[in-house]
Protein backbone atom coordinates (compact mmCIF):
# COMPACT_ATOMS: atom_id res chain seq x y z
CA UNK A 1 0.00 0.00 0.00
CA UNK A 2 1.36 3.47 -0.60
CA UNK A 3 0.22 6.17 1.98
CA UNK A 4 0.01 10.06 0.70
CA UNK A 5 -0.65 12.08 4.08
CA UNK A 6 -1.45 15.82 3.19
CA UNK A 7 -1.93 18.08 5.94
CA UNK A 8 -5.22 20.50 5.19
CA UNK A 9 -4.81 23.73 3.54
CA UNK A 10 -4.38 27.16 5.55
CA UNK A 11 -7.32 27.42 8.67
CA UNK A 12 -8.31 30.91 10.20
CA UNK A 13 -6.51 29.38 13.50
CA UNK A 14 -2.97 29.31 11.61
CA UNK A 15 -3.51 32.74 10.73
CA UNK A 16 -4.23 33.62 13.85
CA UNK A 17 -1.04 32.09 15.24
CA UNK A 18 0.71 33.62 11.82
CA UNK A 19 -0.63 36.94 13.15
CA UNK A 20 -0.20 36.93 16.47
CA UNK A 21 1.75 34.13 18.22
CA UNK A 22 -1.12 33.32 20.16
CA UNK A 23 -3.98 31.20 20.14
CA UNK A 24 -6.04 33.67 21.85
CA UNK A 25 -9.57 33.94 20.00
CA UNK A 26 -9.35 30.48 18.45
CA UNK A 27 -12.11 28.26 16.83
CA UNK A 28 -12.69 25.20 17.84
CA UNK A 29 -13.02 23.72 14.54
CA UNK A 30 -11.62 26.37 11.97
CA UNK A 31 -12.47 26.92 8.38
CA UNK A 32 -10.49 27.58 5.80
CA UNK A 33 -8.89 31.12 4.70
CA UNK A 34 -9.19 32.72 1.08
CA UNK A 35 -5.27 31.54 1.10
CA UNK A 36 -6.07 28.29 2.23
CA UNK A 37 -8.90 27.97 -0.21
CA UNK A 38 -6.58 28.88 -3.30
CA UNK A 39 -4.18 25.85 -1.36
CA UNK A 40 -6.59 22.97 -1.60
CA UNK A 41 -7.47 23.95 -5.71
CA UNK A 42 -3.72 23.97 -6.14
CA UNK A 43 -3.35 20.70 -4.66
CA UNK A 44 -6.19 19.46 -6.54
CA UNK A 45 -4.77 20.72 -10.03
CA UNK A 46 -1.33 19.15 -9.14
CA UNK A 47 -2.54 16.08 -7.37
CA UNK A 48 -1.97 13.92 -10.41
CA UNK A 49 1.26 14.17 -10.15
CA UNK A 50 1.54 13.19 -6.59
CA UNK A 51 -0.16 10.24 -7.64
CA UNK A 52 2.43 9.14 -10.11
CA UNK A 53 5.09 9.46 -7.85
CA UNK A 54 5.87 5.93 -6.99
CA UNK A 55 8.65 2.96 -7.15
CA UNK A 56 6.69 1.86 -10.03
CA UNK A 57 6.21 5.37 -12.17
CA UNK A 58 2.61 4.51 -12.73
CA UNK A 59 -0.81 6.04 -12.42
CA UNK A 60 -3.50 3.97 -10.01
CA UNK A 61 -6.08 3.00 -10.91
CA UNK A 62 -8.97 5.32 -9.48
CA UNK A 63 -10.66 2.20 -7.68
CA UNK A 64 -7.68 1.56 -5.59
CA UNK A 65 -7.72 5.03 -4.29
CA UNK A 66 -9.00 5.73 -0.67
CA UNK A 67 -9.68 9.03 0.27
CA UNK A 68 -9.85 9.51 3.83
CA UNK A 69 -10.18 12.67 5.74
CA UNK A 70 -10.53 13.93 9.48
CA UNK A 71 -13.88 15.26 9.99
CA UNK A 72 -12.16 18.09 11.21
CA UNK A 73 -13.84 21.20 8.62
CA UNK A 74 -10.36 22.00 7.28
CA UNK A 75 -9.55 18.88 6.47
CA UNK A 76 -13.07 18.61 4.72
CA UNK A 77 -12.62 21.47 3.05
CA UNK A 78 -9.21 20.37 1.80
CA UNK A 79 -10.61 16.93 0.44
CA UNK A 80 -13.36 18.06 -1.00
CA UNK A 81 -11.80 19.46 -4.58
CA UNK A 82 -9.47 16.22 -4.64
CA UNK A 83 -12.87 13.88 -3.91
CA UNK A 84 -14.53 15.99 -6.65
CA UNK A 85 -12.15 15.93 -9.56
CA UNK A 86 -11.51 12.00 -9.03
CA UNK A 87 -15.34 11.11 -8.37
CA UNK A 88 -14.27 9.84 -4.74
CA UNK A 89 -15.94 9.17 -2.03
CA UNK A 90 -14.57 10.97 1.30
CA UNK A 91 -14.66 8.62 4.01
CA UNK A 92 -14.59 10.46 6.89
CA UNK A 93 -12.70 8.87 9.61
CA UNK A 94 -13.01 9.97 13.00
CA UNK A 95 -8.94 8.84 14.41
CA UNK A 96 -7.39 11.55 11.62
CA UNK A 97 -8.52 14.49 13.95
CA UNK A 98 -5.94 17.06 15.10
CA UNK A 99 -4.34 16.23 18.58
CA UNK A 100 -6.83 17.36 21.63
CA UNK A 101 -9.99 17.10 19.48
CA UNK A 102 -12.42 19.77 19.20
CA UNK A 103 -12.04 22.02 22.70
CA UNK A 104 -11.48 25.51 23.78
CA UNK A 105 -9.90 26.88 26.75
CA UNK A 106 -12.19 27.81 29.43
CA UNK A 107 -11.87 31.08 30.49
CA UNK A 108 -12.43 30.24 34.42
CA UNK A 109 -10.13 27.57 35.17
CA UNK A 110 -7.54 28.21 32.02
CA UNK A 111 -8.01 24.35 31.14
CA UNK A 112 -9.32 22.48 27.68
CA UNK A 113 -13.04 21.37 27.53
CA UNK A 114 -13.66 18.80 24.98
CA UNK A 115 -16.96 19.63 22.85
CA UNK A 116 -19.46 17.86 20.64
CA UNK A 117 -18.44 18.88 17.22
CA UNK A 118 -20.11 19.28 14.51
CA UNK A 119 -23.39 17.03 14.00
CA UNK A 120 -22.57 14.25 10.84
CA UNK A 121 -26.04 15.16 9.46
CA UNK A 122 -24.45 19.10 9.20
CA UNK A 123 -21.15 17.92 7.60
CA UNK A 124 -22.71 15.54 5.09
CA UNK A 125 -25.24 18.53 3.50
CA UNK A 126 -22.03 20.71 3.68
CA UNK A 127 -20.12 17.81 2.07
CA UNK A 128 -22.36 15.50 -0.19
CA UNK A 129 -19.47 12.90 -0.75
CA UNK A 130 -18.57 12.41 2.67
CA UNK A 131 -19.41 9.04 4.20
CA UNK A 132 -18.46 7.90 7.84
CA UNK A 133 -16.14 4.69 8.28
CA UNK A 134 -17.51 4.10 11.48
CA UNK A 135 -21.01 5.30 13.06
CA UNK A 136 -20.86 9.06 14.24
CA UNK A 137 -22.66 10.26 17.38
CA UNK A 138 -25.40 12.48 15.96
CA UNK A 139 -24.95 14.67 19.25
CA UNK A 140 -21.85 15.74 17.53
CA UNK A 141 -18.86 13.54 15.85
CA UNK A 142 -15.91 14.27 18.57
CA UNK A 143 -18.29 14.52 21.50
CA UNK A 144 -15.15 13.80 23.95
CA UNK A 145 -12.92 15.15 26.82
CA UNK A 146 -9.83 16.90 25.83
CA UNK A 147 -7.18 14.27 24.33
CA UNK A 148 -4.30 13.71 26.47
CA UNK A 149 -1.11 13.41 25.29
CA UNK A 150 -0.97 9.06 26.06
CA UNK A 151 -4.37 9.34 24.15
CA UNK A 152 -3.24 10.93 20.75
CA UNK A 153 -0.30 8.12 21.14
CA UNK A 154 -2.50 5.38 21.42
CA UNK A 155 -4.90 6.51 18.56
CA UNK A 156 -1.78 6.99 16.23
CA UNK A 157 -0.56 3.30 17.11
CA UNK A 158 -4.59 2.40 16.63
CA UNK A 159 -4.80 3.89 13.43
CA UNK A 160 -1.76 2.78 12.08
CA UNK A 161 -2.87 -1.15 12.87
CA UNK A 162 -5.69 -0.10 11.16
CA UNK A 163 -4.98 0.36 7.90
CA UNK A 164 -2.24 -2.17 8.10
CA UNK A 165 -4.76 -4.82 8.55
CA UNK A 166 -7.17 -2.97 5.91
CA UNK A 167 -4.85 -1.94 3.26
CA UNK A 168 -1.65 -3.99 3.51
CA UNK A 169 -0.35 -6.14 0.33
CA UNK A 170 -2.19 -4.16 -1.90
CA UNK A 171 -2.05 -1.58 -4.57
CA UNK A 172 -4.15 0.98 -3.10
CA UNK A 173 -3.51 4.29 -3.02
CA UNK A 174 -4.01 5.90 0.93
CA UNK A 175 -4.51 9.35 1.27
CA UNK A 176 -5.24 10.75 4.59
CA UNK A 177 -5.97 14.74 4.85
CA UNK A 178 -5.36 15.13 8.42
CA UNK A 179 -3.21 17.64 10.76
CA UNK A 180 0.32 18.85 11.51
CA UNK A 181 0.72 17.79 14.96
CA UNK A 182 -0.95 14.28 14.52
CA UNK A 183 1.19 13.54 11.56
CA UNK A 184 4.38 13.57 13.69
CA UNK A 185 2.52 11.13 16.44
CA UNK A 186 1.45 9.29 13.47
CA UNK A 187 5.31 8.81 11.87
CA UNK A 188 6.70 8.28 15.17
CA UNK A 189 4.11 5.08 15.50
CA UNK A 190 4.89 4.36 12.24
CA UNK A 191 8.81 4.15 12.32
CA UNK A 192 9.04 3.39 16.06
CA UNK A 193 10.55 6.24 17.45
CA UNK A 194 10.00 6.10 21.22
CA UNK A 195 9.90 9.03 23.05
CA UNK A 196 11.35 11.29 24.81
CA UNK A 197 11.38 12.92 21.13
CA UNK A 198 13.88 15.34 20.16
CA UNK A 199 12.88 16.69 16.57
CA UNK A 200 9.60 18.06 14.97
CA UNK A 201 8.30 16.77 11.00
CA UNK A 202 7.12 19.93 9.49
CA UNK A 203 4.16 19.91 7.61
CA UNK A 204 3.29 23.06 5.88
CA UNK A 205 -0.20 23.92 5.07
CA UNK A 206 -1.45 20.98 1.84
CA UNK A 207 2.29 19.73 2.45
CA UNK A 208 2.53 15.87 0.98
CA UNK A 209 3.98 12.78 2.54
CA UNK A 210 4.06 9.89 0.64
CA UNK A 211 5.08 6.21 2.12
CA UNK A 212 4.87 3.10 1.03
CA UNK A 213 4.29 -0.30 3.18
CA UNK A 214 5.43 -3.43 1.39
CA UNK A 215 5.59 -6.45 3.90
CA UNK A 216 7.65 -5.34 7.08
CA UNK A 217 9.39 -2.77 5.12
CA UNK A 218 8.67 0.92 5.10
CA UNK A 219 9.95 3.35 3.00
CA UNK A 220 9.51 7.09 2.84
CA UNK A 221 9.88 8.70 -0.12
CA UNK A 222 9.36 12.41 0.47
CA UNK A 223 8.18 14.66 3.29
CA UNK A 224 6.21 18.01 2.92
CA UNK A 225 6.35 18.42 -0.53
CA UNK A 226 4.41 21.77 -1.78
CA UNK A 227 5.79 21.88 -5.27
CA UNK A 228 2.06 22.65 -5.69
CA UNK A 229 2.35 25.86 -4.39
CA UNK A 230 4.02 29.33 -5.92
CA UNK A 231 6.34 30.21 -2.72
CA UNK A 232 3.65 33.19 -1.60
CA UNK A 233 1.13 30.44 -1.16
CA UNK A 234 3.24 28.45 1.53
CA UNK A 235 2.41 28.71 5.09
Amino acid sequence: MRILFIRHAQSTNNLLWDQTGSSDGRSSDPTLTELGIKQSLALCDYFGRYLALNSRGSFPDTKNIYLYSSLMWRSLQTAQPIADEYSLPILGLRDLHEVGGVYLKDPETELNVGLPGKKPSDLQRAFPRLQFVQEPDEQGWYNAAYESDDQAHARAKRLMDWLINRHRNSPHVVVLVSHGAFFNYFMNELLGINPPYRGWFVMNNTGVTQIEVEEEEIYVLFVNRVDHLPADWIS
